[in-house]
């Protein structure tokens, strides 16, 4: 693994707006490659091109479905342990997920594609060179009280809210 090119290093940022398209195309790519929807930023006549390689890795991707990497394993082992006496409610990992493997990744992904700036009347949020400034509209700084931890555990602080182990 290029560790340079895992953080973004390596780039020439002489032309940002080509190394944009093609980030693009990656998420396009790595989309389709999930059986997602992709987005009408991209090069349609290379997807069309891919497209019988993508239905081929959907394929291999359908056969691993119930495939779950060690880290995964323990965590579904321990929420199934955690919440056996909950009912058949105990939540799933999901198989299908999108690994955000390349630098810029997450930072094209943040905002829709189609700008650089996404607000809301609880966030305003802008695409930036370092990656995306996010300007709460209401900043709280403190969490007193906001807390709900479940019941069963280690003992809960007096600042926090105990709640039944159901409630998760």
């Amino acid at each position: 693994m290029n560790i340079k090119k895992s953080l973004g290093l390596d780039k020439n940022h002489e032309k940002p707006e080509e190394e944009r398209k093609r980030l693009q195309l990656y998420i396009n790519l790595k989309l389709a490659s999930t059986g997602q929807p992709i987005s009408h930023a991209g090069d349609d006549e290379f997807m069309t091109i891919a497209s019988d390689l993508l239905k081929s890795y959907r394929e291999k991707n359908r056969q691993l479905h119930n495939y779950q990497c060690p880290a995964d394993k323990r965590i579904q082992k321990f929420l199934n342990k955690y919440l056996k006496d909950c009912g058949d409610q105990t939540p799933t990992l999901p198989s299908n997920t999108l690994i955000l493997d390349r630098y810029g990744v997450a930072r094209e992904l943040s905002i829709p594609s189609v700008s650089d700036k996404f607000t809301s009347d609880i966030v305003s949020s802008y695409r930036i060179r370092q990656g995306v400034l996010h300007n709460p509209a209401n900043d709280r700084r403190t969490t007193k009280g906001s807390f709900h931890i479940t019941e069963g555990g280690l003992p809960i602080p007096g600042d926090k809210k105990a709640v039944p182990k159901v409630t998760f």
